[in-house]
């Protein structure tokens, strides 16, 4: 919508014109379904507001205006309140009321009148309407390729994502096992000096006639490992 309404703003200069003779632009949108569950209005209007104070409006040139139709429950001629219901309800039932009824809504509306006239002449042009078709039949093709698309998207994201996860896992284990494989060798390592430490230090104090409970309390080593070490010199 906005690159659409900055070509129609845009469009209407041409070289050598002055910004002054700019006109205010409006894009209208009328949909066939929701794009703002969270308002509860059918229409809703968009303007270039200052941040904090929304009530400011920089400039009126740009109005982009969007017509949720399914949120306008209009079932019959009764149901419509003003003008813009009644433009509503023409999109909604043109083509598939009776021909009365849709003459009673155009009676007081003469613009809405051109646009029924000019329907009924589309649509008794044979040509226009297999060009009309086609366009339906391309659209249909489209949306149903774009459907497959993403369905082939999310299949091939899930399984990229289990592939991803795996090797994530993999590394990550690799890793986490290196550390505590690392931690575990500096902990023996550690541990193997502390009783080479002790033993070196139990064979000085015996050859120093040290007495066999003392040995045991500085270096804490048993008095069974201290016989062993001492028979083994």
């Amino acid at each position: 919508s906005l690159y659409y309404w900055a070509r129609s703003y845009a469009g209407q200069l041409k070289k050598g014109d002055d910004y002054i003779e700019l006109t205010p632009s409006v894009c209208i949108n009328l949909l066939d379904f929701e794009i703002f569950p969270q308002l509860p209005g059918y229409h809703s209007c968009f303007q270039i507001t200052e941040a904090d104070a929304p009530e400011y409006v920089l400039s009126d040139h740009l109005q982009i205006h969007f017509i949720e139709l399914p949120k306008n429950h209009l079932k019959s001629t009764g149901d419509v309140k003003d003008k813009l219901d009644t433009w509503c309800y023409y999109f909604e039932h043109e083509g598939t009321v009776e021909e009365e009824d849709m003459t009673l809504l155009l009676k007081d509306n003469p613009a809405l009148g051109k646009a029924h006239r000019a329907y009924r002449t589309f649509t008794a042009d044979d040509e226009l309407m297999d060009i009309a078709e086609a366009r339906e039949k391309w659209q249909r093709d489209v949306s149903s390729r774009l459907r497959s698309a993403e369905q082939r998207g999310k299949e091939e994201g899930m399984q990229e994502g289990m592939q991803q996860g795996m090797q994530q896992g993999m590394q990550q284990g690799m890793q986490e096992g290196m550390q505590q494989g690392m931690q575990q060798g500096m902990q023996q390592g550690m541990q193997q000096g502390i009783q080479q430490k002790a033993r070196e230090d139990a064979l000085k104090m015996l050859k120093r006639g040290f007495p066999l409970s003392d040995i045991t309390e500085i270096t804490g080593l048993s008095e069974q490992e201290i016989g062993d070490l001492e028979r083994s010199t």
